[in-house]
């Protein structure tokens, strides 16, 4: 059976997560636009293993939602943040297990796929991933 993740992160990377969890096969994605949307999903009682959040989703910060989303529910949430975000604020955030762990912008595919992994506890494929021949040899 399928682990289920909720994506909800901004537009310009959600097809590199998307392309990146292809090497997850064990892995099914949600994707959502909007945080009122990530609400619904997480109401509606779906076991996910975990959330893949941006820090900005249409243009507000996504901290305080996890923050509240901590409160109510122990799901294990991937935060992704800006380069420009303040290092003392990260650190924050996983001393106070706000988040499971935090991926800073740019990542590449390797990264979303460890971090998944981890979130699901699940074992990373053992083959050479299909993005590693992208490059010529």
């Amino acid at each position: 059976m399928k682990k289920k993740i909720v994506v909800c992160v901004q537009k310009d990377i959600n097809n590199a997560i998307s392309w990146a969890l292809k090497d997850l096969s064990v892995i099914s994605a949600q994707y959502v636009d909007h945080l009122f949307q990530l609400e619904k999903v997480i109401e509606s009682n779906i076991d996910f293993c975990g959330i893949i959040i941006d820090s900005l989703i249409d243009g507000q910060s996504t901290i305080s939602f996890i923050q509240n989303l901590r409160d109510k529910s122990k799901i294990k949430i991937l935060l992704i943040i800006s380069a420009d975000t303040p290092k003392q604020e990260i650190v924050n955030l996983i001393k106070n297990k706000t988040v499971d762990n935090v991926i800073i912008r740019p990542f590449n595919a390797n990264q979303i796929v460890d971090a998944v992994a981890k979130l699901c506890n699940i074992a990373r494929p053992s083959e050479t991933p299909w993005y590693m021949y992208t490059k010529p040899q």
